[in-house]
């Protein structure tokens, strides 16, 4: 094992500057542009290392990408996951974007998840020069991550399961935190409620109005009334409506976000949730919705869990602090590999912090450290696994 630690640390210096380059590219989920500028960086630094990459378009969201390599190796593959977008827009951060100190590496999406993308590079390159030869790798990148494929869709959620598909086992580069190896997380449905009332003058004619804002409130009460926080949980965090203070309001909006642990559950919500939209609370009121965002919950599989128990054998046998599976509220693509049927663990990325605000960071020898990591958990995974 020592040889692949050693070819981890002298590919270092390359892929801390592939970090650094990514990092300087704003890309902003829903500016396509730039996330596409993230993913031509990585298909020439990937294919210059002599990995395959496909690169799938998307019409609005950025380009997915297929990184692989060792494709004639006879076990299964192993799949990493990582997305290029950020929750960043432009000026957001002063250039350069990037910067070090202290030991701590700063800038827009340089722990969620770039510094994630170098590590896997990392490890695929040091496992690649260590002569290892047993399974093939594959890395999956999608260019939506953030806005849970709402731009990509359907097909940015086909696109990782296809590829995870028949794999031994999935790892999902987001930020790690120590100690503790993600074996499950929450899924989440959106709505956007359109309510419509009837608008009059709250004086003159005020018996004649229908309030969309007071239905409304009705709904979302009801909708809320079911939330259990160990389950299924609603929570209306947007509400507008009305035109003016003495009319009784005829329109109202209010958008609705969920999250739940499994999938069983996913049609309960939506029986709950439409069922209660589609009823009148006033006479007179109506109300349509879209569904404007989805992830599905990523199920604590009993492959997940053995998963995370061989990360945790092969830590402790090397030097890394142990790990413990748990289960998390936020989303990530692990969801997708699990319900192809993978083994799958989230969380083996960066170590960092202040994620998805102006001061994120990533501790500068956690590139390393995570590689060395997962190079030794690909390189030593039973043959059997996940068979």
């Amino acid at each position: 094992m020592q040889t692949i630690f050693d070819c981890v640390d002298a590919r270092l210096p390359e892929h801390r500057q592939l970090l650094e380059d990514i990092v300087n590219i704003n890309s902003y989920s829903a500016d396509k542009a730039d996330v596409d500028r993230v993913g031509a960086y990585i298909r020439a630094f990937a294919q210059k290392q002599g990995f395959g990459v496909e690169t799938v378009p998307f019409e609005k969201a950025g380009n997915g990408l297929l990184i692989t390599w060792n494709t004639d190796a006879p076990l299964p593959p192993v799949v990493f996951t990582g997305h290029m977008d950020t929750v960043f827009p432009v000026g957001t951060f002063e250039p350069p974007l990037f910067r070090e100190e202290n030991g701590r590496y700063y800038g827009p999406g340089v722990t969620d998840m770039k510094g994630g993308l170098a590590i896997g590079l990392l490890t695929m390159c040091a496992l690649k020069d260590a002569g290892f030869r047993d399974r093939p790798i594959k890395f999956i990148l999608i260019g939506d991550e953030e806005l849970s494929e709402g731009l990509s869709g359907e097909a940015g959620k086909d696109f990782i399961r296809e590829n995870a598909r028949g794999s031994a086992a999935a790892i999902t580069l987001e930020a790690h935190s120590p100690g503790k190896v993600t074996v499950g997380r929450k899924g989440s449905i959106r709505y956007k409620v359109y309510v419509k009332g009837h608008a009059t003058h709250a004086g003159a004619h005020y018996a004649q109005g229908i309030s969309a804002i007071k239905e409304a409130a009705h709904k979302i009460l009801a909708i809320e009334a079911a939330s259990d926080p160990q389950q299924i949980t609603y929570n209306c965090g947007m509400i507008t409506g009305g035109t003016s203070p003495n009319t009784v309001p005829g329109q109202a909006t209010f958008t609705l976000y969920n999250r739940y642990w499994q999938l069983a559950q996913r049609q309960e919500i939506r029986d709950h949730v439409e069922g209660i939209i589609a009823k009148s609370y006033i006479p007179g009121s109506t109300a349509t919705f879209d569904i404007v965002g989805e992830r599905l919950p990523m199920d604590a599989t009993p492959g997940n869990y053995a998963l995370a128990a061989h990360i945790d054998q092969v830590s402790r046998q090397y030097g890394f602090d142990g790990v413990t599976p748990v289960k998390q509220s936020g989303g990530s693509d692990a969801s997708y590999t699990t319900m192809a049927g993978v083994p799958s663990v989230c969380s083996m990325g960066p170590v960092g912090g202040q994620i998805h605000s102006p001061d994120e960071f990533m501790l500068a020898d956690s590139l390393a450290q995570q590689a060395k990591r997962l190079a030794a958990v690909v390189a030593l995974l039973p043959a059997d696994f996940g068979a």
